[in-house]
């Protein structure tokens, strides 16, 4: 996969001491999953100034959450979008989110969940927010985005963190095996909101192998939730049972293996 192997990183134009050690920590954690790193001095620099001279992406890290950007007008930056609304909807009027409700699961069942397709994260932390007993596994093929979203959910949900692991890279056909549920989101075939972050990674990634990756999915997990487009064919071509949401452009699909049943014996132990 063609990704960022640079980045630049500086500071907000008012910066202290404390801010340097968070750059120093973020610089560590890049280095060590293969990104080349340079500290830049801000100064008085507009983000747009950094981008005249450099197409290098640069993460901004402040005393709150770090922002990513591919260049002057593309912002990625963890936040929470409509997953409030929605698990306030669920925590006020018990109205189950239509994720959580094609998994056909027990809130209080304890569960081991893949998400192999992390990206903005915010149904990772609709998940997690809704399936309080459940413990999670969350990848992600880009270290900017793998670096800036796990480490803005760990700022913003610390509680929730304790049961995510999160991982750069795809996810191994050993975790696959062990998940009870896999959930995928990959890159709508259609267009979707240009507002949004979702907008961003579409612009920005490579285009990827869908039918591909659905396939290995498939291959290894014992209950698989695909989220794509309604028009998406991959619907069809792997023969999910859909949920057709009316309202919405996407719709979720489950496909479970015809090796086992889902529940006749949890996975519950957490996987390393």
């Amino acid at each position: 996969m063609n990704t960022a192997t640079k980045v630049r990183i500086t500071s907000p134009v008012k910066t202290d001491d404390v801010i340097f050690s968070h750059i120093e920590q973020a610089a560590g954690k890049l280095r060590a999953i293969g990104v080349e790193v340079e500290i830049v001095t801000r100064c008085k620099k507009t983000i747009r100034d950094f981008f005249r001279v450099d197409a290098t992406p640069l993460i901004v890290i402040s005393h709150q959450l770090p922002q990513l950007y591919f260049d002057s007008d593309s912002k990625i930056v963890y936040h929470e979008n409509t997953t409030r609304f929605k698990i306030k909807a669920f925590e006020r009027r018990h109205e189950m989110p239509p994720l959580i409700d094609i998994m056909q699961v027990e809130t209080s069942d304890r569960l081991t969940i893949v998400d192999s397709t992390m990206g903005m994260g915010n149904d990772l932390v609709l998940m997690a927010s809704v399936l309080t007993q459940s413990h999670f596994h969350a990848f992600e093929r880009h270290p900017l985005i793998y670096f800036v979203i796990s480490e803005g959910i760990g700022q913003h949900h610390p509680a929730l963190q304790e049961r995510i692991v999160f991982h750069y890279g795809t996810a191994d056909a050993e975790c696959l095996q062990a998940a009870d549920i896999v959930y995928t989101d990959p890159m709508f075939e259609e267009t979707i909101d240009q507002q949004s972050g979702m907008a961003v990674l579409h612009r920005v990634l490579p285009e990827s192998r869908n039918e591909d990756f659905i396939r290995y999915l498939v291959k290894y997990s014992r209950c698989l939730i695909l989220k794509a487009h309604f028009r998406s064919p991959l619907f069809e071509r792997f023969d999910f049972d859909v949920k057709v949401r009316k309202s919405t452009k996407s719709h979720f699909g489950i496909k479970k293996s015809r090796r086992s049943d889902l529940f006749s014996d949890h996975h519950t132990d957490h996987i390393s």
